[in-house]
């Protein structure tokens, strides 16, 4: 009967440092989309200044699959900039995450150190 008290009393422990292992990975994943998104944005933003300077009628291409399909430049200027707009609301979507699960786990990190002191105390 004594050994399941001792286990129980390390289960919140166990679990608190769980959770804290599980929001840290969480938060390297939210910052490593966050870094590719941003590079993206990046690159669309440059090519689109590139484009800028090509003349309305210039024959264009993008791909789709394997093979190119001949776009008015418009299409591709209006792509490119529907692109841009997703990734840069994707990054604003990923920057709130990051601060919830950033909260997550200083909410966990007191928690934790509440049930240390607790299991030292007691």
């Amino acid at each position: 009967a004594e050994g399941k008290t001792s286990s129980g009393d390390a289960d919140p422990l166990i679990e608190i440092q769980r959770k804290k292992v599980v929001l840290s990975r969480q938060l390297i994943q939210i910052k490593g989309q966050m870094q590719m998104k941003q590079r993206a944005a990046k690159g669309t933003e440059l090519t689109i200044a590139e484009i800028k300077t090509i003349p309305e009628d210039t024959q264009t291409y993008r791909a789709v699959g394997r093979m190119f399909l001949l776009t008015p430049m418009p299409e591709v200027r209006k792509g490119l900039k529907d692109f841009l707009d997703e990734t840069l609301s994707d990054i604003e979507q990923l920057k709130a995450k990051e601060k919830y699960v950033e909260k997550q786990a200083k909410s966990v990190e007191s928690e934790l150190k509440q049930v240390e002191a607790e299991s030292t105390g007691g």
